[in-house]
């Protein structure tokens, strides 16, 4: 779809507006230095690492890595599609969209959309109106559902009738495949059209701006199946990536704290309906990573809600793969497994909210409800087995972001397999000696800073230094973690210059955390004289950006002992080696 708008379109309208308005309008900013700062709207933190970039026209999160210009922003903060995100900074900067893209990405959205909603409104008129209402109503009554509550989700009804909705919408060619591609009827032949969902409950799906964009329909008579029938994958409606009850548990909720997480329409709307206004719904598919994705970046803190049957465990099990990837600071997760035989909606009808509330706060944590699981077929009193476990573990634990809650886990299981900690963990990498040219490993005592080390040494020393370098993007690829330090010093220090040593370990990444040795750092500006410092930290860059610019080559003369060469690498190589036998003639 990008590719149907030139970028010289974006380019243009990318210049025209200033990212710190369009975020400043959405997220409260406050000036640091060339930059502002915030707490990140796309996960849960106290201390800000959210920076925005007027001269870039750029954010970036050191938190969570989020980063883009102001329509990836839109995409991803109000839930818009590219197009759209588009339409609005056009309008915004007073430039129209191509023609080309007015007349077909951007009015076949807003036709699904305008459908969609069309529909929505025809199978609640349905439930008031139609011959069979009455039946529709005391099932919903049978559930213990009001009609406030109907409202509030915009339930509806689907005839038993195999063209209701046909004859209702489809009123010319067009609108009949406007309807189809909103996955709301099918064609069969060459012109003959039916709906898709038939006597059954309706349940409109929202996206977080409130549109519909699917449906989930439920039978009322028992006989027939599916028991639930989705929606398709549309231009608008991506199942992997919606939760039903969201845009429904924001409105109720001005800060989401919590979510929980359940299986099916009717347990989100029964939850409701008993007090519980914060659940929210996969649409009839396993849990994504998308999806987890979004839960994190409305709440901080999970609970997965199963039902108390194997299928309800087996789902458990394999959600927990991909929360663990998403396990940064400040986030938790946790698991709560029902009785037998009850699902969320009946359950909170026989226990009530405060009885729910209660089973909600003994909830298994995530490492209990982790190690249980990896566990339940294994006497950990046999020696075998507690070797299974942590084969079992270790690939699940490593999927967690490196950092205190990593290595807590990695505890945990050393207890479990009565094994020291330190055996379960991997080696950390680049954690080889440095050598000197002729081979010979270094002494750590006598071992002199790096060029990274000393630049990073300077920047404690006089933050203003900062200002003398444009960019990083140099060094970024090279693999030493000090570099990797010194860049997102750099990054933080554009930020808030005068930040406090405190600040910096704290927006820095979790991997990077380790390498900050302040004291180490110390002692190496110490020992720097005070006098030409600007030109120490000037030499020291110079240096990383020529091993940055000399690694590729080094990297094929390392090829070039394992196998043979292309010709473009040989030439390559060859030029880079009479470069350097140049240099030092000279």
């Amino acid at each position: 779809m990008k590719g149907q708008i030139p970028q010289s379109f974006i380019e243009e309208l990318l210049s025209r507006i200033d990212i710190k308005d369009i975020i400043g309008e959405r997220v409260p900013l406050r000036r640091a230095g060339a930059n502002y700062l915030a707490r990140c709207p796309f996960h849960s933190e106290k201390t800000p690492s959210f920076t925005v970039s007027p001269t870039k026209q750029f954010y970036h999160c050191f938190g969570c890595g989020a980063s883009g210009d102001a329509i990836k922003f839109l995409t991803e903060f109000e839930g818009l599609h590219f197009v759209e995100a588009l339409e609005s900074l056009a309008d915004r900067a007073g430039l129209s969209l191509p023609q080309e893209t007015q007349n077909s990405t951007l009015a076949r959205y807003s036709s699904i959309y305008d459908l969609l909603n069309a529909a929505a409104t025809f199978y609640q008129q349905q439930l008031r109106k139609h011959p069979n209402a009455p039946k529709v109503h005391d099932y919903l009554k049978g559930r213990g559902l009001t009609g406030e509550l109907s409202k509030q989700f915009g339930l509806g009804f689907a005839p038993q009738s195999w063209d209701s909705l046909v004859k209702a919408l489809g009123t010319s060619e067009t609108r009949l495949s406007d309807l189809c591609l909103a996955g709301l009827i099918i064609k069969k032949g060459h012109d003959h059209y039916y709906d898709r969902f038939r006597n059954r409950v309706m349940f409109p799906i929202r996206d977080r701006r409130g549109r519909v964009v699917g449906f989930g329909g439920r039978v009322l008579d028992p006989k027939d199946e599916p028991k639930y029938l989705n929606s398709p994958e549309t231009v608008v409606f991506n199942k992997g990536k919606e939760l039903y009850g969201l845009y429904e548990a924001r409105l109720k909720n001005r800060s989401l704290r919590q979510l929980l997480v359940v299986e099916g329409y009717m347990d989100v709307v029964g939850l409701a309906q008993g007090g519980i206004d914060n659940a929210v719904a996969t649409l009839g598919t396993a849990l994504s990573d998308k999806q987890v994705e979004t839960l994190f970046q409305q709440a901080s803190d999970l609970v997965f809600c199963f039902d108390g049957d194997e299928a309800g465990l087996k789902a458990a099990r394999r959600a927990l793969p991909l929360i663990l990837p998403q396990m940064k600071e400040g986030r938790r997760a946790h698991f709560m497994l029902l009785p037998s035989d009850e699902d969320p909606d009946s359950f909170i009808r026989s226990v009530g909210k405060k009885g729910f509330l209660a089973a909600m706060d003994r909830a298994h944590s995530l490492s209990d409800f982790l190690f249980e699981q990896l566990s339940r077929d294994l006497d950990l009193h046999q020696l075998d087995a507690r070797a299974e476990l942590v084969t079992r573990a270790k690939p699940l634990i490593n999927r967690i972001p490196k950092g205190v809650l990593q290595h807590m886990f990695y505890h945990r299981l050393g207890e479990l397999a009565q094994i020291q900690v330190g055996y379960l963990q991997e080696k950390k990498v680049n954690q080889r000696p440095r050598t000197l040219s002729n081979g010979r490993a270094r002494s750590k005592v006598n071992l002199p800073p790096s060029a990274a080390e000393r630049a990073i040494a300077l920047l404690l020393r006089e933050r203003g230094l900062v200002e003398l370098i444009n960019t990083t993007s140099a060094l970024e690829n090279l693999s030493d973690p000090a570099v990797q330090l010194l860049c997102a010093m750099i990054e933080i220090l554009r930020v808030e210059p005068s930040c406090s040593v405190e600040l910096i370990r704290g927006c820095l990444p979790p991997h990077l955390v380790s390498q900050f040795s302040y004291k180490h750092l110390v002692s190496i500006s110490e020992s720097i004289p005070e006098a030409g410092i600007e030109g120490e930290f000037l030499g020291a860059i110079k240096s990383l950006e020529a091993q940055a610019e000399e690694q590729p080559m080094e990297q094929v003369l390392e090829l070039s002992r394992t196998r043979e060469l292309s010709s473009e690498e040989k030439a390559s190589l060859k030029a880079w080696l009479e470069k350097k036998r140049q240099t030092s003639v000279e």
